[in-house]
């Protein structure tokens, strides 16, 4: 029997979450092992490194997935076309950047990035090859095949990296993980998918799709660029473990967020997309933003209680400079999951100049604090980063909501219920610090009683949004 919308939708939501769910906490595992083997010094020359590899697989992707997604008549010419584009354009990208390592080796004064580098940047080409087959999953929403091919590859890479940074081979195992882990997730997605170009490239079609990828492509640039520039500013302008220290307390910040944000966005896009009219478009998109402001408040505000004690026990004492920065990181990031189901209404909304209106605008504003908070320490710029963050959240739904007459009142009064009820929740566990001394039973009673209490709070006053989060987690339907 062929399945209803609301039964794709929920399968898609719980194999998305898996996906996302499953890379994180196989992430997870491998940073508590791998902060045991390496120093702050050699996260912090990845970390570096990570705006180069970043931009790259933006241009070598250039919005063209989003497009093949959104046409509704694509055929093999279409698949063919944006393949061979992809695979050209990670070749040039690569002998450019290739030809560009001595610079960046020079600009930090560190020869040892010369051949990194060189190597790192294989990762980018290997993602090329997978590109149009994650499109054909995506599509389909088959998100149970995506979510095995992520898992095999983080899994193998990681156990990789573990074995190698064991045996002594430091920076070279973290870069060894990424090259791996993107190589074999492309191998991986054509075995599973098994599609091939057939048909023969086509300028013609990439000219037709580049007027909207085109736009996603500089949206996707910008952003990526201004996320990925604190390491590299904080590496040059200070020293490379206070990048190391950024880089972790960044990736404690984003474990939990970005998978709620990917999980949600990955199938918000292909959902919002199916509707034309806009009160139905408004009525799913006010459904996901308290869902995920259901899960994502709570977590930030447990965050900031527990930070010392998290980064302790994952990281160990010689990150304990994570511990400030996490907490900073956490207030700005706790809306980064609804800025980025935002990009998802724009894009089936055919607003992708909207888009990158506003984050031109957020962009603009984190270079202007970067520039002013530099010359007052680390804890300045990422203080500055989560100023921005709020800022554009407000700025950001304020204009894309007239596009569904969705109004700030109207997102305010969808998401400070949770604010204000995982605030009661968690800031009382706080105390438990003063009577519990082994750091591990400390986390697991702050965060026992405080989600109790959460859980609780939320059936008293009666919210259908735990409903709803359940329905998703038992991949029953919505109402």
């Amino acid at each position: 029997m062929a399945k209803t919308l609301k039964d794709q939708t929920v399968s898609a939501l719980f194999w998305n979450f898996m996906d996302k769910g499953g890379q994180q906490i196989f992430q997870f595992v491998f940073i508590f092992v791998l902060a045991r083997l390496l120093s702050p010094d050699e996260f912090g020359l990845i970390a570096v490194l990570t705006i180069f590899t970043t931009v790259a697989n933006i241009l070598q992707e250039s919005g063209f997935s989003s497009a093949l997604i959104r046409k509704s008549d694509v055929d093999e010419t279409d698949y063919a076309s944006i393949f061979y584009f992809n695979v050209s354009i990670s070749v040039i990208i690569y002998i450019l950047f290739f030809l560009f390592a001595p610079v960046i080796a020079n600009f930090y004064h560190k020869p040892e990035l010369l051949t990194l580098s060189r190597f790192l940047f294989l990762a980018f080409f290997f993602n090329a090859l997978g590109v149009v087959q994650n499109v054909h999953l995506i599509r389909e929403m088959n998100f149970r095949v995506n979510t095995q091919v992520s898992l095999i590859a983080v899994v193998v890479s990681g156990v990789i990296a573990i074995v190698m940074a064991y045996r002594g081979y430091g920076v070279w195992s973290l870069a060894v993980q990424q090259v791996i882990q993107a190589f074999l997730r492309s191998l991986l997605l054509w075995l599973f998918v098994r599609w091939y170009p057939k048909a023969r490239f086509s300028f013609v079609r990439i000219r037709s799709m580049f007027s909207y990828s085109g736009k996603l492509l500089l949206n996707s640039l910008f952003n990526q660029i201004i996320a990925n520039i604190y390491p590299l500013v904080i590496g040059k302008r200070f020293s490379f473990s206070d990048a190391g220290f950024y880089s972790q307390a960044r990736k404690l910040n984003e474990i939990p967020q970005s998978v709620i944000a990917s999980t949600l966005q990955g199938v918000a896009f292909p959902l919002l997309n199916k509707f034309d009219d806009l009160k139905r478009k408004k009525r799913i998109f006010r459904k996901i933003v308290r869902v995920v402001s259901f899960v994502c408040f709570p977590i930030a505000i447990f965050t900031i209680i527990a930070a010392e004690p998290i980064v302790l026990i994952v990281l160990q004492e010689k990150f304990r400079g994570v511990i400030p920065l996490l907490r900073i990181l956490v207030v700005g990031g706790s809306v980064f999951p609804l800025l980025y189901i935002l990009s998802s209404l724009l894009q089936s909304l055919g607003k992708s100049g909207l888009l990158l209106t506003i984050e031109f605008i957020r962009n603009v504003l984190s270079v202007l604090v970067i520039l002013i908070t530099v010359n007052y320490g680390v804890n300045a710029v990422v203080m500055g980063a989560s100023f921005v963050l709020i800022l554009s959240f407000v700025i950001c739904y304020y204009i894309t909501g007239k596009c569904i007459d969705y109004t700030l009142t109207e997102v305010f009064k969808d998401i400070y219920p949770y604010i204000v009820i995982a605030l009661i929740s968690y800031v009382p566990v706080h105390f438990l610090s003063y009577i519990i001394n082994s750091m591990l039973l400390l986390v697991i009673f702050q965060s026992l009683i405080g989600t109790v209490i959460y859980l609780a709070l939320l059936k008293m006053f009666g919210s259908k949004v735990m409903d709803d989060f359940l329905r998703i987690i038992r991949r029953k339907p919505f109402h």
